[in-house]
């Protein structure tokens, strides 16, 4: 996809592909088999994932602390 499409892509249709994802890979780590999270080439940057990652956080209102909580619990 190139820059000046991604730029111009409604925030509805950001929110669904997001969404959309999330619910398929989440169905997928849940029976074991999840794939790498991003293909091999994606060349995302830390800033990129944490952006993300962040607005993901406060969108289902958790902090940093309860994914380490998570993370520490359930091994994952």
């Amino acid at each position: 996809m190139s820059s000046a499409i991604e730029a111009s892509a409604p925030e509805v249709e950001i929110q669904e592909m997001l969404a959309r994802a999330v619910r398929l890979y989440a169905r997928r780590a849940e029976q074991g088999d999840a794939p790498a999270a991003f293909p091999p080439g994606a060349d995302l940057t830390a800033t990129e994932v944490l952006v993300t990652v962040s607005a993901m956080l406060r969108a289902v209102n958790l902090q940093v602390f309860e994914l380490g909580m998570w993370q520490a619990w359930s091994g994952r």
